[in-house]
């Protein structure tokens, strides 16, 4: 059923058939097409219908622009925390469901209860360069820029090739390349890129 969308929307990434509705029950997916965006250290951050213009103009404004606060998927905030909270009780080691679930606190306005569980997640995997990211994002929207430049810098150690850590770095100790009228300055990117890969 897919095979004759997919040739015809010409798409040059790969396409998984989910026969067995993983995704469908994970998202509560309740029509097709679905187009879910997620990002590079995995958190989803757009979930609408199938493709239309305004959808693209949404992808491409997450593209162009670095995260300053986390994103929540609105109604489904509620549900997400409460099967999140079942995840971490059920298996206290389950670190990716402590940080999502961090995320959902955030969100919130519960910013201690979500460093109390990303410190969990770092602990469970210290190598993960997403749990230092998200922290710094959680300190970011408590106002805590150095605290969170800290953070973020502990992300961009663990995964240095990661292009959104290190915008958001840019975009915290350069505003001017990101929120004016000539921004976002790729050039100027480009070139810092350059220096810090020196």
């Amino acid at each position: 059923m897919a095979k004759p969308y997919v040739e015809k929307a010409g798409v040059a990434f790969p396409v998984a058939v989910d026969t067995a509705d993983v995704l469908g029950r994970a998202f509560g997916l309740k029509a097709i097409p679905v187009s879910i965006f997620v990002d590079e250290v995995g958190i989803v951050r757009l979930q609408g219908g199938g493709p239309s213009k305004e959808l693209l103009a949404q992808i491409e404004e997450l593209l162009r622009e670095p995260v300053t606060h986390l994103r929540g998927s609105g109604p489904q905030l509620g549900a997400a925390t409460a099967e999140l909270e079942r995840n971490v009780a059920a298996d206290a080691a389950d670190w990716k469901s402590r940080v999502a679930l961090a995320r959902t606190y955030a969100e919130t306005g519960r910013s201690d209860e979500a460093i109390a569980h990303l410190e969990a997640a770092a602990r469970l995997k210290p190598t993960e360069s997403s749990v230092p990211f998200v922290w710094g994002l959680v300190l970011l929207q408590r106002g805590q820029k150095d605290a969170a430049l800290n953070k973020l810098k502990q992300a961009r150690d663990v995964a240095p090739d990661n292009w959104r850590i290190r915008k958001q770095i840019w975009a915290i100790e350069n505003p001017e390349k990101f929120y004016t009228g000539k921004s976002p300055d790729f050039g100027w990117q480009r070139e810092q890129l350059k220096k810090e890969k020196k």
